[in-house]
Parts: C-alpha cells; sequence; structure tokens
C-alpha cells in the first residue's frame, strides 16, 4: 500500500469514526431527552392523583376502558396499590393481571422508608412502558403508566435519519481524505521526483527548490537534501582534487624511477654503457631513496583519502606517553637533532593511533627543517580550552606567503620544495584535527624558527604521576 493510500485510509477513518461518534452520541441524546419528557409529563400529574384515584374507584369495571380513552392525548393507564401491598386492575395499559408487580422500592415506599414519587421503565405485554408511582394520603399509592411506543417510533426515525448522516459522512470522509493525501503529498512527490532526477543524470550540483515556508516540513526535509547533495558534491569535488593532484605528484617520483631504472637497464644490456661500481651504487642509492619516498606518499595519500572514515574508537589515552612514542618514531630520521618532550602525564579520550601519527608529522616536519645538532621542543599542557600540544622548531621558520596554506594538500612552502616530500603531512595533522574537534595552527617561534601548536577540546580525565 502506497504512502498516499495509507494517509488517505488514515484520514478517512478518523473524519468516519468521529461522525459516526457523533450520531451516536445525538441519537443517545435525544433519547435521553424524550424520556425526560415523559418523566416531566408524569411528575406534572402529581398534583392530581388523589383526584384521580378516587375517580378510578367510583368507575365500574366496564366503563374503565373507555374512560381510558379520554383522559388527556396519549393512553395514560392508572393502577391502585392497597396500603397493604395489593395491587388492583386499573385502567389500560395496567389492567393486565399480574402485568406489574409490587417491586421491592414500592413496598419500601408504602412504609414510609423512602419519599415519593417513584421512575422506572417496565415491560408490559412486550411493549416498554415508563411507570411512576406516587403515594396517597389516606394509604397506598397510585401507579401512572406511559407506553412508550411513539417514543420508540420517534427514535426508530431519528435513528435512520442519522445512519442516512453518516453514510454520507462516511462517503464525503473518503474523498476528503484522498484529496487531503494528494495535497498533502504533492511537495513530497515534487521532491521524490528531484531525487529521481538527481540520481539518473548522477548530477550533484542540482538542487531542489523547497515548497512552502522555512518552517514547513517538507521544505525542511528539501533543504537537509540539498545540504546532503552540497555534502556529496564537495566530497566527490574533494576525491577528483585529491585524485588529479595525487597523479601529478606520483608523476615525478615515477618518472625518476623510470630514467633512473632506464639508465641501469641500459647499463646491463649494453658493455660499452656499463657503470662503475661508483655510480652503479649511487644509482641504486637514488632508486632505494625514490622507492621510499614513493611508498611513503602513497601511504600518506591513502590516509589522507579515508577522511573520517577511520574505524578507530575512541579511548582514554596518556598523552604524554603517546607524546613520547611519537617522538621515538621520528629520532631515526636525523639523530644529530635532540627532540625534548616535556609536560605533565595525563589522559584524555582521543584517536590515540590518528592522533600518534599527526603528532609524528609535527615532529618529523621540525625535524626535517633544523639544522644539524638543532634541537625540537614537543611542549605538552592544559588550557580552558583542552589538552594543547606545541612542536617548536630552530628552523628557518615559515613565511607569510606561506602561512595561508600550510595546510593545504599537496602544498609546499619553499624551504620544503629543497627535501623530498609529497606536502601532505601538514594535511593529515589538520585533518586529525577536525577528528578530534579541536585545530591546529602554524606560527614563527621567538628567536627563530616554526611553532605549530594542535588544540583537542577534550575533557581531562585524571592527572597521573609525573614521570621522573
Amino acid at each position: 500500500m502506497t504512502l498516499r493510500a495509507r494517509l488517505a485510509l488514515l484520514t478517512s477513518a478518523a473524519v468516519a469514526l468521529a461522525v459516526i461518534a457523533a450520531s451516536v452520541t445525538a441519537w443517545l441524546l435525544i433519547r435521553s431527552s424524550l424520556l425526560d419528557e415523559i418523566d416531566q409529563r408524569l411528575l406534572s400529574r402529581i398534583p392530581d392523583v388523589e383526584e384521580m384515584a378516587q375517580t378510578a374507584a367510583e368507575l365500574p369495571d366496564g366503563a374503565r376502558h373507555r374512560i381510558s380513552l379520554v383522559m388527556g392525548n396519549e393512553p395514560l393507564g392508572m393502577q391502585t396499590i392497597t396500603p397493604d401491598g395489593s395491587v388492583e386492575p386499573g385502567l389500560p395499559p395496567g389492567n393486565e393481571p399480574g402485568a406489574l408487580v409490587l417491586d421491592e422500592e414500592e413496598q419500601r415506599m408504602l412504609d414510609g422508608e423512602i419519599e415519593s414519587p417513584l421512575l422506572r421503565s417496565e415491560t408490559v405485554g412486550g411493549e416498554d412502558v415508563r411507570v411512576m408511582t406516587a403515594s396517597l394520603e389516606g394509604g397506598g399509592a397510585l401507579r401512572l403508566v406511559q407506553p412508550l411506543a411513539n417514543v420508540h417510533e420517534t427514535l426508530t426515525r431519528i435513528a435512520w435519519l442519522l445512519a442516512g448522516v453518516t453514510g454520507v459522512g462516511v462517503a464525503a470522509a473518503g474523498a476528503l481524505g484522498w484529496t487531503t493525501a494528494r495535497t498533502g503529498l504533492r511537495p513530497i512527490d515534487r521532491l521524490v521526483d528531484a531525487a529521481e532526477q538527481v540520481a539518473s543524470t548522477k548530477d550533484l550540483a542540482h538542487r531542489i527548490d523547497p515548497p512552502g515556508n522555512d518552517r514547513d516540513e517538507v521544505a525542511r526535509l528539501a533543504g537537509s537534501v540539498n545540504a546532503m547533495l552540497a555534502a556529496l558534491d564537495d566530497a566527490r569535488t574533494q576525491q577528483r582534487q585529491l585524485v588529479e593532484d595525487a597523479g601529478h605528484e606520483l608523476r615525478t617520483p615515477l618518472t625518476t624511477l623510470r630514467n633512473d631504472l632506464g639508465v641501469l637497464l641500459r647499463s646491463e644490456q649494453h658493455p660499452d654503457r656499463t657503470l662503475n661500481l661508483e655510480d652503479r651504487a649511487a644509482l641504486l642509492r637514488d632508486l632505494e631513496a625514490e622507492a621510499a619516498a614513493l611508498s611513503d606518499m602513497v601511504g600518506e595519500i591513502v590516509e589522507l583519502a579515508r577522511g573520517g572514515t577511520e574505524p578507530e574508537p575512541p579511548l582514554e589515552t596518556d598523552l604524554r606517553a603517546l607524546l613520547d612514542r611519537a617522538a621515538a618514531r621520528t629520532r631515526r630520521i636525523d639523530p644529530s637533532v635532540t627532540i625534548t618532550v616535556a609536560g605533565r602525564p595525563f589522559e584524555t579520550v582521543v584517536h590515540p593511533v590518528v592522533l600518534e601519527r599527526a603528532v609524528a608529522n609535527l615532529i618529523r616536519n621540525a625535524v626535517q627543517v633544523s639544522p644539524p645538532g638543532g634541537a625540537v621542543d614537543v611542549l605538552l599542557d592544559e588550557t580552558a580550552a583542552g589538552a594543547r600540544i606545541r612542536v617548536l622548531d630552530r628552523g628557518p621558520g615559515i613565511s607569510d606567503a606561506d602561512l595561508p596554506r600550510i595546510f593545504d594538500r599537496f602544498y609546499r612552502g619553499q624551504a620544503a620544495r629543497e627535501r623530498h616530500g609529497s606536502g601532505l603531512g601538514l594535511a593529515i595533522v589538520a585533518q586529525a584535527a577536525e577528528l578530534h574537534g579541536g585545530s591546529v595552527t602554524a606560527g614563527r617561534r621567538k628567536g627563530g624558527g616554526a611553532a605549530f601548536t594542535l588544540v583537542l577540546p577534550q575533557p581531562i580525565l585524571s592527572p597521573l604521576l609525573e614521570r621522573p
């Protein structure tokens, strides 16, 4: 069943139930009103019960049927109850022997336990009647019996009328439900058509015109779909840009490898072009360096392409120990450069593998720009914003032209172009900071060199004992 059919069915059922409930309620109210009117008529005769009882007692038995026809506008039966509780034959419709016996409440009224009058409904000869019993001054009581045939006929006619009205209401409810569902879902249909167009054309730049005002749920849904399309478009653009940039950056080391391998191959195939041992060893060292650089670049490209899809869960981690591990990974790059880690140990919740790789990239970048015998400081402290990691070097620093683009993918500053690298290390750092909801900034160190600051807005869980 389609959504339109379900909405139409639900709307129709709700309206139909409301119409039926209203009709039943109206019938019950009318019935109650008619019965109240009968009771009021019976109660209005209480002042005349003494006279009516005396008249009924004086009538001969053969004349009672004739007299009853002229008592009021409607047939009304009378029965006299003696002080000892005997029920005497009365005027129609109460003249059937034993038709209306003395009930418990009437007996209590004769005994003076409850007050007069009493009202109740009974069935006499298969006909429903309303009975009022009023006490007499000399003892005993008088019953007035009102048939309810006219009331039942009136209620039957009203019931058929309400049934017809209900049928029309249910039919109108069905039409109204279908119209409401069709009108209400028309914006959804346009939204579905637009989404299908995007799916068929693969045009992520297409946007859906939101119907209605900004507070409308369908308009909000259209805005969400547009935001999703924009995010997908940006992701595809970034992916395309990454592929193009990676292809451009990989072309240079691959060309170098191909040229060096070509030289080595030609020297093997042509004896007259054989390289001496020194040149051969230098060529092999170059090949090894280029292969290592290419391997690092491919790893960084894969790491960057993963983006926020890193499956590693956040864990409680000792940041000081994490910085020590990152420093140990980078000391072999240039053993002459001293790497010093300082800061009080404490635990926080981070993605440890991602963060360690990012810190290692910052330290490696600092080591590579440091002069022989230089020093790199890795500082850890707490701020109001969270944990702060600073990496300071004493290299040439960062120029004004490089600062705005230092964290861009494949961007390499003037000083970095003189050494191997892909220009992805700092981009990976920025990506790690974004994953943790933090930030990374670059600046100049006082006294010369560069200063990188990574801020992680994570709550500090617990301080640890100071390391010796």
